[in-house]
């Protein structure tokens, strides 16, 4: 997962970086530039046009995501309102308890005492006649 992250903001920052050389790609090659710094144009450039179709791309995918993500919002806020309005409604259902008791065990098995009871001779002890 972190390999995920890294890999992604390596990419983000590669393309910010191009974005702003982007006029830089429709220039002649400037004879005064090394070919070490014209590699680093050219890939730039090639990486820049690669992310712009990659977005043309999944573009449609991503507004279908988009889309189904807002009908799933949309779903949990209304089902969100009528279960608040269920609960907070003054007049109960019919049918529906009106309280509940709490003298119920809620353990289903029940715990073991923390610690063992002591004897009595330890607790109350006897004096020593003698």
């Amino acid at each position: 997962m972190k390999g995920i992250v890294i890999l992604c903001s390596l990419l983000g920052l590669v393309l910010l970086s191009c974005g702003t050389h982007a006029a830089d790609c429709d220039e002649v090659k400037n004879p005064d530039d090394s070919e070490f710094k014209n590699f680093f144009k050219n890939l730039g450039c090639t990486v820049t046009h690669g992310a712009e179709k990659v977005a043309e791309v999944t573009k449609p995918y991503t507004d279908k995501i988009g889309d189904v993500a807002k009908d799933i919002g949309n779903t949990v806020v209304q089902q969100y309102d009528s279960l608040k309005h269920k609960i907070t409604s003054d007049d109960p259902a019919p049918g529906a308890p009106s309280a509940v008791k709490y003298d119920a065990p809620t353990e289903r098995v029940p715990l073991a005492p923390i610690a063992p009871a002591l004897p009595a001779e330890i607790t109350n002890p006897q004096p020593i006649t003698g």
